[in-house]
């Protein structure tokens, strides 16, 4: 009884050091930006343009377009300008300014001002990846310029 007593006591205290082992040898998390995180590599490359993204986005998926257009018309005007302002911006980028932008929001939670506004500001172009590969599969496809992709809905203003 002892002899099988100490064995099981043998055992847990190797598995306990192999436990400990392995919790060391884990590797450092680091937070810095993927090709797809926290901005999806489509999105980094397109040559679609704001609006084109939208209504691609407005035809592929307009589940998560009319949630975005419920929360953006919820916003006070001056935060829905300056996100519009902001996306246009992020897409008049190349693709290593687009590319270190997502490198900064990555590394810094305080980079991006706009999202101290309004925490979902640009959800309906960086957050999902399916959204965002079936938008941008199409978006050439629509007009480069077409400011009605922004009225959305009953509470549009």
């Amino acid at each position: 009884m002892q002899e099988r007593l100490r064995a099981l006591i043998r055992a847990g205290a190797i598995v306990a050091v192999a436990a400990a082992g392995l919790t060391l040898v884990q590797g450092t998390a680091a937070a810095d930006a993927t090709d797809d995180y926290p901005i999806p590599n489509r999105i980094l490359k397109t040559a679609c343009t704001v609006d084109q993204y939208m209504a691609a986005t407005r035809d592929t998926s307009p589940i998560y377009y009319q949630r975005y257009m419920i929360d953006y018309n919820n916003r006070p005007v001056d935060v829905e300008n300056a996100a519009r302002d902001r996306i246009y911006w992020f897409f008049s980028l190349d693709y290593a300014g687009r590319r270190q932008y997502s490198e900064d929001t990555a590394t810094n939670v305080y980079y991006e001002q706009m999202a101290t506004h309004w925490g979902n500001w640009a959800k309906l172009f960086f957050n999902n990846k399916g959204v965002v590969a079936h938008a941008t599969d199409v978006c050439m496809d629509y007009p480069q310029v077409d400011p009605t992709v922004w009225n959305w809905g009953p509470n549009e203003r």
